[in-house]
């Protein structure tokens, strides 16, 4: 366990496939140094949902390689990650099994899909893919019931942590969201009550904004070159800086 003074965070997601964009985010770690890096989802391209990746598959193959290389940068890193799949990560298992694999490899690096990720006094963990009312195990995209996702999320609401920090691969309703709002991550936002909740959104609402004592972020795409900077040691106001990278 390292020093309890988690809270500096460098928060970003949607890499949607642009693998040349992964230089410039270990730019911005090592210039900003971060004591924790937050990954909303979305490492491959969301284009390629409806290709073939059964196993043996071309397309399955470089997917494979994608999640390698994501995985092996974050591990190179000097800092901790906490990573969620997005919808577009499919199929599920194969983007845990790279993780797993990573995690051995590099301990820096961790997938929170359904785990808890403890940093001395803050608790992070994640629901990855779409929000559905009813569960779908398609393995097209990667996406849960609200029943599923509450289940997941058992051990943030019971961690002793006093900071918890929750991501979700999809951004709640309203400004953050837009047209692709999830009523479902809403309900897990006031449900779970986290102190920071990073958010995969599209760029044209990147953002945050305040739900009762929840500050929420939607980093934008790091496929366009958007990530934020949260700072817990600086006012209220001032906590949250939408960078470029």
């Amino acid at each position: 366990m390292r020093s309890s003074s988690v809270r500096r965070f460098l928060v970003c997601g949607r890499l949607d496939g642009r693998e040349e964009v992964l230089e410039r985010l270990v730019v911005a770690a090592h210039a900003r140094r971060p004591d924790l890096l937050l990954f909303c989802g979305g490492v491959l391209d969301p284009a390629a949902r409806s290709l073939d990746r059964s196993p043996g598959t071309e397309r399955l193959r470089r997917d494979r390689v994608l999640l390698e290389r994501f995985f092996h940068t974050l591990g190179q890193l000097k800092t901790r990650a906490a990573v969620i799949p997005g919808a577009a990560d499919a199929p599920l298992r194969e983007f845990l099994r790279v993780g797993m694999n990573a995690e051995v490899e590099f301990p820096g690096a961790h997938v929170v899909h359904d785990v808890l990720l403890e940093e001395g006094d803050v608790a992070v963990a994640g629901v990855g893919g779409d929000l559905t009312a009813a569960e779908d195990s398609l393995e097209a995209a990667v996406r849960h019931s609200r029943v599923l996702a509450d289940y997941f999320l058992r051990e943030l609401r019971d961690a002793r942590q006093s900071l918890k920090v929750l991501l979700l691969a999809v951004p709640p309703t309203g400004r953050l969201g837009g047209a692709a709002g999830s009523a479902i991550a809403t309900e897990l936002i006031d449900s779970h009550h986290p102190f920071l909740c990073v958010v995969g959104g599209p760029e044209a609402t990147r953002g945050w904004e305040r739900a009762a004592r929840t500050l929420i972020v939607n980093p934008g795409e790091l496929s366009a070159g958007s990530a934020a900077w949260v700072d817990l040691t600086r006012g209220t106001e001032e906590q949250v800086e939408l960078i470029r990278i």
